[in-house]
């Protein structure tokens, strides 16, 4: 077995400044890698299908999270749910279609599906700049793009519209599109029309 050792210390009386990453210089033209947040260095936060959305809700934002990956209980993905989802509208037309209380929802029922989620591999990621990944979430109208590996059939990471504006200090305005004539009739006329 090895044997550890003491560190020596050091005084931090004439500290006084923190490193800053160089993330606060970035602009449209950086490289694109640098609003990755990679699974490989950084867990994503995720949650069950069965977690309530009050819950969720809650957990996000004791997180300081935006969005977290949605798993089954066989640790499969499943999708993604966004404090924006749980916050809007589709909440209260899901609980009226599904005859549920807005409390009796999970995040299984207002997660945006797997199905349904975009996704770019990690070798465009390298050769692309911000701007075209923003430019690719405002043209699809989705606040998120998954990281993929193809080769292997791998979730590797997650680009947010939100870590964009923030990462920059530019407001980014995304809208979401239907994908769907039903997705068309649920946003003019609630999720319960047909």
């Amino acid at each position: 077995m090895r044997t550890f050792h003491e560190l020596k210390t050091l005084s931090l009386r004439d500290y006084t400044k923190l490193s800053t990453p160089a993330a606060d210089n970035l602009s449209l033209e950086s490289p694109a890698i640098n609003v990755v947040t990679n699974f490989e260095s950084t867990r994503p936060l995720a949650l069950e299908l069965d977690v309530g959305i009050n819950d969720a809700l809650l957990m996000m934002k004791k997180a300081h999270v935006r969005s977290v990956i949605v798993m089954d209980d066989a640790e499969k993905f499943r999708g993604i749910i966004s404090v924006s989802d749980l916050e809007s509208r589709k909440v209260l037309s899901t609980a009226q279609s599904q005859g549920l209380r807005r409390d009796d929802l999970t995040i299984g029922d207002i997660m945006t599906p797997s199905e349904k989620l975009a996704g770019l591999s990690m070798q465009q990621i390298s050769g692309s700049c911000i701007g075209d990944i923003l430019k690719t979430l405002q043209d699809v109208g989705s606040q998120h793009m998954l990281v993929v590996k193809p080769e292997d059939l791998q979730i590797c990471g997650i680009i947010s519209a939100s870590d964009i504006a923030r990462k920059l200090h530019i407001p980014v305005s995304i809208t979401e599109r239907a994908t769907s004539f039903r997705e068309i009739v649920d946003v003019l006329y609630g999720s319960g029309a047909a």
